[in-house]
């Protein structure tokens, strides 16, 4: 059997194989409106069947492409959400567009072809310059980012004085391609502005100016990620109150000057997630709302940073979508800008209804 080819390939009459592979390794993400009733298309290969758009696909039982519906290529191509595949022996196999079933169990980065591999790779895309063309790692090869962070060789690469390229790693140390890669961590830790290649002055300058871009207790509603809208939080109904996850906890910034933590929420349990931050310290705290990835260590989306002064309290509210469960996880970060200690007090609870 020929391999299949990196380009989607045309439907073709009696190369019902051919026609699976292609459509699994389609690059297509955006979805449309199910259309009308459509007649079923059937492909005959001898005495197998390949039928499009028979099924439709569920997750926990809820509807998320809707039988008959397609799914749009990047190059505009319409293509079947699901194939139906009956074997010789007269049972029935479904089959799912890869980058669909990717956005259904919520995969870090999505999913790409990778041509290195011959592989349909879940949780991995090229890495592309501002032209838009891949960029390549230290080895001369094509560069991937991946959903596992673990995999990836994070560095940031600059020249010393001397001219020499030196990239700073997060995580590991090695040396290739005539590249040093170290890190600065622990004892024998460069200065953070020395680490950026800047003076102490221009380090303290710029966090100031990211600080100042910070709205101060003020969070602009509305934004997605995920099963989560960020809502006012007057639109709870305080009177619904089913169940509370974490209540008047304190938690103190690590080494690296951050809280992080994460809270999962159900949509079981009700329509909305609320979560009180009060700055108990004597340190402003910057706080940011992430959503990590279902399958793989990586944040998707970025819910509104804002600023809280010391002795100051922020409530925050989440509207939550019942049809999207897996996508619960929210991740709260809190530092200062000057990497100075700080100190929240975090309670976490779930209400039932809006009012």
């Amino acid at each position: 059997m020929n391999k299949t080819k990196r380009n989607y390939i045309p439907f073709i009459a009696g190369m019902a194989t051919m026609i699976l592979l292609a459509c699994l390794i389609s690059a297509s993400l955006a979805k449309e409106d199910p259309p009308a009733a459509q007649p079923q298309t059937e492909v005959q290969a001898g005495d197998l069947r390949l039928a499009c758009s028979e099924a439709g696909i569920a997750l926990f039982g809820v509807e998320r492409a809707a039988p008959g519906e397609k799914v749009t290529a990047e190059n505009g191509a319409e293509l079947p959400a699901v194939l139906t595949y009956t074997d010789e022996k007269g049972e029935v196999h479904y089959y799912v567009e890869a980058k669909t079933i990717g956005d259904i169990l919520d995969v870090a980065i999505g999913v790409s072809y990778h041509p290195e591999i011959d592989c349909v790779d879940f949780g991995a895309r090229p890495r592309l310059d501002d032209k838009g063309e891949q960029t390549l790692d230290i080895t001369g090869k094509p560069a991937w980012a991946t959903g596992d962070v673990v995999c990836d060789i994070q560095y940031m690469l600059t020249t010393d004085k001397n001219g020499k390229k030196i990239a700073t790693a997060f995580g590991s140390n090695l040396t290739s391609g005539g590249l040093t890669y170290t890190v600065n961590t622990g004892k024998n830790a460069a200065s953070p502005w020395e680490n950026m290649g800047e003076t102490e002055e221009e380090w303290i300058a710029r966090h100031e100016r990211v600080r100042q871009a910070t709205p101060l207790m003020k969070v602009e509603y509305g934004a997605s990620g995920g099963m989560y809208t960020e809502v006012d939080p007057a639109e709870v109904d305080l009177s619904s109150w089913s169940g509370t996850a974490i209540k008047g906890q304190k938690f103190q910034s690590d080494e690296e000057g951050d809280i992080v933590q994460d809270f999962f929420f159900t949509p079981y349990l009700g329509e909305y997630a609320v979560i009180t931050i009060e700055n108990t310290g004597t340190k402003e705290a910057a706080v940011v709302f992430t959503r990590p990835c279902t399958v793989g260590n990586r944040t998707d989306d970025t819910f509104a940073g804002v600023r809280i002064p010391a002795g100051q309290k922020l409530t925050r509210a989440f509207r939550i979508d019942y049809d999207r469960p897996l996508e619960n996880q929210l991740r709260l970060r809190a530092s200062n800008y000057l990497d100075e200690a700080i100190e929240l007090t975090l309670t976490a609870e779930q209400y039932r209804f809006g009012k």
